[in-house]
């Protein structure tokens, strides 16, 4: 009898509900904030000895990374927001050359659209922090403007018969006695961050424009806040949750981190809608691993996490894979690290693939086996998990 085989592709049940936490960059140089525009681009601020400039690489390409020359027109460059196809940055050449321009990204370079003055600012801190809401009517600034709570306090200005108002204090709510800086604003909310003695932590704050005032501050999830660390320029958009955390455990390397919903994975189901007219029994064959992987994932410096890319190679590499495929997933580390940290991070690379195939692709009953080594050599190439086919 013929056999009548229909294909069926359906979401995963419950992918649409976690979250991927990926690392978008990580330095050693002190990162002062940072967006991803809608094409993957990532642009980001860093702190030099010669002043403070930005760069653009595409999303988990830091090969790309260059210092755009276009949106660094003074010796401090930052940038303070963006909307509609728009990135906003502030430039400083002077004590009182100080600029809010406006840039549009045409054929891969960012040309210039507008420009704006900054608001009459008589800051006694040697720090300055700025966010521009996407309709360029509020400017929230981190400055010492006097009578402040203590250090830098937060401040609304709006833009009313072409010209900035007069910044005003957005409250003892959230302004205290620590340094507040990092602002950002996202429909009714303010997002700052404090800091704390040596660490700093990012809360969120109700916010009246219309009274020009905050309200009561909240500390956020621990996982964007870690204790005794450095965690700032926290901002919400849509879906997606960043920031940026740093720790003297981590010999104070600057990680920015993305949150978002991971690209729900497409499993595909074979099923027989005609029965066969008989059942032939055959003696398994003894599989061996074949000699190339299928498959290699790579990891970020010192992750035991895939990003979402990675993710989705993964996915679709196993949505070709029939029911019932025996692999070996090996899990690589570099030579960076102690022998124990090596051993660890080599076994759970494998370990967590494991475990994402066993929850998402659970009806497959996929046969594994864990497999993990230590390089010596270092790098992205030596930083892997790869995938073996049994054949």
């Amino acid at each position: 009898m013929k056999k009548i085989i229909y294909t069926v592709a359906f979401l995963l049940a419950g992918a649409t509900a976690v979250r991927a936490q990926v690392e978008l960059k990580q330095t050693k140089a002190e990162l002062a904030d940072f967006i991803l525009l809608e094409n993957g681009l990532l642009v980001y601020t860093l702190k030099e000895a010669q002043g403070q400039f930005i760069y653009s690489e595409q999303r988990g390409r830091s090969e790309t990374s260059k210092k755009e020359l276009a949106l660094n027109t003074g010796v401090l460059n930052a940038v303070i927001g963006g909307g509609k196809g728009e990135l906003y940055v502030y430039h400083k050449n002077g004590r009182n050359q100080e600029m809010l321009a406006f840039y549009t990204l045409k054929d891969g370079s960012f040309e210039k659209t507008g420009e704006r003055k900054l608001p009459k600012l008589k800051n006694h801190s040697r720090n300055l922090g700025l966010f521009l809401s996407q309709d360029k009517n509020t400017l929230l600034v981190a400055a010492d403007l006097g009578r402040s709570q203590g250090y830098e306090d937060l401040y609304v200005s709006k833009w009313e018969n072409n010209r900035w108002s007069k910044p005003g204090s957005l409250g003892k709510a959230v302004n205290t006695r620590q340094a507040e800086f990092a602002p950002y604003m996202a429909n009714d909310t303010l997002y700052f961050s404090r800091k704390e003695e040596a660490a700093a932590y990012n809360y969120s704050s109700p916010l009246d424009l219309a009274a020009g005032r905050a309200g009561a501050a909240t500390k956020l999830a621990p996982f964007i806040n870690v204790a005794g660390s450095y965690n700032a320029y926290y901002k919400k958009a849509a879906e997606r949750q960043m920031w940026i955390s740093a720790s003297r455990e981590q010999d104070y390397f600057y990680t920015a981190y993305l949150l978002e919903k991971p690209a729900p994975a497409i499993e595909e189901v074979k099923a027989d809608l005609v029965p066969v007219a008989e059942e032939v029994t055959t003696t398994p064959a003894v599989k061996t691993r074949a000699a190339a992987p299928g498959l290699k994932l790579f990891y970020a410096f010192n992750s035991i996490y895939l990003n979402l890319e990675e993710v989705s190679a993964l996915a679709r590499f196993l949505n070709q894979q029939p029911p019932g495929t025996a692999f070996v997933v090996k899990g690589y580390s570099d030579g960076y690290g102690t022998a124990q940290a090596k051993e660890y991070v080599s076994h759970h690379r494998a370990l967590q693939v494991k475990h994402h195939i066993e929850k998402y692709f659970p009806k497959k009953q996929f046969v594994i086996t864990l497999e993990h080594e230590v390089r010596d050599q270092k790098g992205k190439d030596n930083r892997k998990t790869e995938l073996y086919l049994m054949q």
